[in-house]
């Protein structure tokens, strides 16, 4: 069998095509790169790679800083919220089996793009309580399954935050968590070895597709940037569907 007709080959492309979306909109990437999880061949083996791969992503945003910028008055309250949150999803993620593991990662797959792809959402939405109460569970799915990173997004759009700081907000959260998210699991043992088997297999076309996004994202307008960002999240809700369907139809 050739290479190109792989699962290998096929998350090789997943992967890419969720850092160049990270890379252009400064989200994204675990959301994308969870609906090739059952191209992997554990769920649970493949979530550590997407946490580490999506917290190198997040570093190379804030070393590079153009059109990035933290509002930390912001920031501190929702970051606390998700480091509470994302120290009790991961323990409770560790012990669930794969076929629940994987049902559970395509759920919040669907919960996630779904709320994404409000384009304005409402004023409502903006509170600074449901903010922290977001950012607590948010931080609670990244740890635990590496997916969520849309619904803070949505609160920060509702919140009026431009391209630059929802770029640097979202670095700085999603980085935290991960750190969280891949502390705990060591801890608890559940980082297995066969995580190294996905670093070398996809860790090139991870960094080539963010390079190319952030190149794209340079050359963008925002009102441009706005459309890519929620096609894309409509095209993540879409497949996200269809696999919700063919998983739950195989259980």
């Amino acid at each position: 069998m050739s290479f190109l007709a792989t699962p290998a080959f096929a998350f090789a492309g997943v992967t890419f095509l969720a850092a160049a979306f990270r890379g252009v909109t400064g989200f994204g990437y675990s959301l994308i790169a969870a609906l090739g999880l059952g191209l992997l061949p554990s769920a649970q083996v493949g979530i550590p790679f997407l946490l580490g791969a999506d917290l190198v992503l997040t570093a190379l945003l804030l070393l590079d800083r153009r059109g990035i910028a933290v509002d930390w008055w912001v920031l501190r309250p929702l970051l606390a919220a998700g480091l509470a949150g994302a120290a009790c999803g991961g323990p409770l993620a560790v012990g669930l089996d794969e076929t629940t593991a994987r049902l559970v990662v395509t759920v919040a797959v669907l919960g996630a793009a779904g709320v994404a792809l409000v384009r304005r959402p409402p004023a409502w939405l903006a509170d600074r309580r449901l903010g922290i109460a977001v950012a607590f569970l948010v931080g609670g799915l990244i740890s635990a399954f590496a997916v969520g990173g849309p619904l803070i997004s949505a609160w920060l759009l509702a919140s009026g935050a431009d391209r630059g700081r929802l770029k640097g907000a979202l670095a700085v959260f999603f980085g935290a968590a991960d750190i969280l998210g891949l502390a705990g699991r060591g801890l608890l043992g559940a980082i297995e070895p066969g995580v190294w088997d996905l670093v070398l297999l996809y860790g090139m076309p991870t960094l080539l597709g963010f390079g190319a996004g952030t190149r794209l994202s340079a050359r963008l307008s925002a009102a441009a940037w706005r459309r890519l960002a929620s096609g894309g999240l409509a095209g993540i809700a879409a497949t996200g569907l269809v696999q919700a369907i063919v998983t739950l139809g195989r259980g």
